[in-house]
């Protein structure tokens, strides 16, 4: 009986751990799948993450790329503009300039236009800038008007002049010897009045002309000026291809000192605006050549 019992204790320890044994392991199972589900969601978040990175790491240097492509063209094409703008303004510059020269020579120029021209470019320029060239072309621009100031002030007696030299010219042209011609004697005459002038002018310290302080002219310097004023008069009434309204502006010229001044003050003004034309283009120069 008792073997009995023992034997199915036996069987019945042996069901009873199995039955332990397979409770047991379906939790394991389970904790263990748990475990590799959870460790394969960390790895899947962890290349996840590593992904996510790469492609924001490759979208950032693709946005500053296009960035920096973008900056340098916008660079490029303002220096474009510029440099056009730049240009247009140096050729009215040089185109205003040779109209007063052309006005010079006697031909009919609309200078008011060429300032107008000039003008308009600047305010294009300022526009665009940048502040150094700005400077720059307003500094050539006042000289620029300067010099037409000159030519505009003096352009009757530019005209007359040159119509005398023209017949002197022409005179010269149809001579069989050495004798003097009524123009040639016209033009020596206006040189005296105008050299005795600028000599009186000088030693007085006036810029006047007639009706000087008698304490500081000498009656002999005056009775001079008077005869080479009246030569000079005579000179052009032999000159019949000298119009009577260009007689009047040649005498009051050489009396002022007017075409004698003017030959050197157009030199002036010319050089002053070669000097300001190169540092306007330096200062362009050095722009264009900076890193964009």
């Amino acid at each position: 009986m008792c073997g009995n019992i023992n034997g199915m204790d036996l069987e019945g320890v042996g069901a009873i751990a199995a039955a332990l044994v397979a409770a047991v392991g379906i939790p394991a199972t389970v904790l263990v799948g748990r475990w590799q589900m959870r460790a394969a969601l960390r790895s899947a978040d962890a290349t996840s993450q590593a992904g996510l990175a790469q492609a924001q790491a490759t979208y950032q240097a693709a946005l500053e790329q296009a960035v920096t492509q973008s900056t340098a063209a916008h660079a490029q094409w303002r220096r474009g503009i510029r440099r056009d703008v730049w240009s247009a303004f140096l050729l009215a510059i040089e185109d205003a300039v040779s109209a007063g020269h052309s006005a010079l020579t006697g031909a009919s120029e609309d200078l008011i236009a060429a300032r107008r021209t000039v003008k308009t470019s600047v305010v294009v320029l300022e526009l665009e800038g940048p502040p150094r060239v700005v400077s720059a072309a307003k500094a050539l621009r006042r000289t620029c008007n300067d010099y037409l100031e000159l030519v505009e002030g003096d352009l009757l007696a530019s005209r007359a002049w040159h119509a005398l030299q023209t017949a002197a010219d022409d005179e010269r042209a149809n001579l069989t010897d050495d004798t003097g011609t009524p123009v040639s004697d016209a033009h020596s005459a206006l040189s005296t009045l105008a050299t005795l002038m600028d000599g009186l002018r000088i030693s007085v310290g006036t810029q006047q002309v007639w009706g000087f302080d008698p304490d500081n002219e000498p009656e002999a310097a005056h009775e001079r000026i008077e005869r080479a004023y009246a030569a000079a008069a005579d000179a052009l009434d032999a000159c019949p291809s000298i119009p009577s309204s260009q007689v009047h502006t040649l005498l009051q010229d050489a009396a002022h000192g007017g075409r004698f001044e003017m030959v050197c003050q157009q030199d002036d003004h010319l050089r002053f605006l070669e000097d300001a034309r190169t540092a306007f283009l330096d200062a362009a120069h050095q722009y264009l050549e900076a890193p964009a």
